[in-house]
């Protein structure tokens, strides 16, 4: 998205006039309609938008549809350059980039909302973060994070757009109703929500993959520049412990059965952070120091794969000498002459 992402193959695309850019929209269009009988939707964009760097097309997959996208591309539109990343393909067409931007039919209605009106879904996706929520094209997700930090399941909220705007404090009949003639209306209308807060998109506050693809994304950087520019300092009081908001997520999607599942995981965490702590490598390093690499790994494998009954089990109910005995038996038995 954007224009350039064919530049690494020397392919440079230019901007297309409203006019041009809804010939080659429709073009697009009746071909996938055509020959693959596909449903396909442009993103959303200001009204007053007279030039475009490219055509975003939303494209439905439904259930049991395949096909070789790369070839399909190459033989219908015969472009200069394909790039794939993802769900999406880039490609140029009359001198002007297209990305198809395949999407299961099962996130079909939320991506449609999350794409439009760049860049609203990424400044609510930054705001949704401070919560330890994720908003996507999938949907809006929580982050569970395992005892070490490490994200390990995003457990789906819901994907029901009029609710995430709701919670989120964005004015979703505003939305859908009338749109934005401009792109400084979509910047007021981020502002407005009741928890923005203007210091979280300034690039010093990003990470690093984050702030490497904001400095590319135009929308990105223009509204930085409104609201230093006009020096909007709006100052939402976020809580740093993100498990602070765990209670209201569950009370406003109930249906979500946040509490619940974090329970279940937790108990889970839990028992492979005991299994963890009673059996592991720099244990069996501690028994047999020369034991190591490879090898190492392949009697570990060998010795959890030794029990007909869960291995987890095992490990739960049995002392430490126990299990070493155990091991020993296993090492004794399998180790390389």
């Amino acid at each position: 998205m954007g224009g350039k992402a064919l530049n690494k193959f020397g392919v440079y695309t230019e901007r297309k006039n409203s006019k041009e850019f809804r010939k080659i929209r429709n073009e697009i269009q009746n071909i996938l309609n055509t020959k693959l009988q596909l449903i396909s939707k442009s993103v959303l964009f200001y009204k007053t938008k007279s030039n475009h760097g490219d055509l975003d097309l939303l494209i439905k997959i439904p259930k049991g549809f395949h096909i070789k996208w790369y070839d399909f591309i190459k033989k219908t539109f015969q472009p200069n350059g394909i790039y794939s990343n993802g769900n999406v393909y880039s490609f140029d067409y009359d001198n002007f980039q297209i990305d198809f931007i395949l999407i299961k039919e099962e996130y079909w209605e939320i991506a449609q909302i999350y794409f439009a009106y760049d860049p609203l879904g990424n400044i609510m996706g930054k705001t949704f973060h401070k919560f330890g929520l994720s908003y996507g094209w999938k949907g809006l997700y929580y982050k569970y994070r395992n005892h070490d930090g490490i994200n390990i399941k995003d457990i789906l909220i819901t994907r029901n757009p009029q609710k995430i705007f709701e919670f989120g404090g964005y004015d979703f009949e505003r939305f859908i109703v009338s749109g934005f003639d401009y792109l400084e209306e979509i910047f007021e209308y981020c502002i407005n929500s009741k928890y923005f807060s203007s210091d979280i998109f300034q690039f010093n506050n990003l990470k690093t993959i984050d702030k490497k693809r904001n400095r590319k994304r135009n929308s990105y950087k223009k509204f930085l520049e409104y609201i230093n520019n006009k020096n909007i300092n709006k100052l939402y009081s976020f809580n740093k412990d993100k498990n602070f908001y765990i209670e209201m997520i569950n009370d406003f999607f109930p249906e979500s059965n946040l509490i619940d599942i974090l329970k279940i995981l937790d108990l889970e965490c839990e028992k492979k952070k005991t299994i963890s702590n009673k059996f592991n490598g720099n244990i069996v390093m501690e028994w047999l120091p020369e034991l190591k690499g490879v090898e190492l790994g392949r009697i570990i494998s060998l010795f959890k794969k030794s029990f007909i009954e869960s291995y987890d089990d095992y490990i739960l109910k049995t002392e430490i000498s126990k299990i070493k005995e155990d091991f020993f038996k296993i090492y004794d038995k399998n180790k390389r002459k």
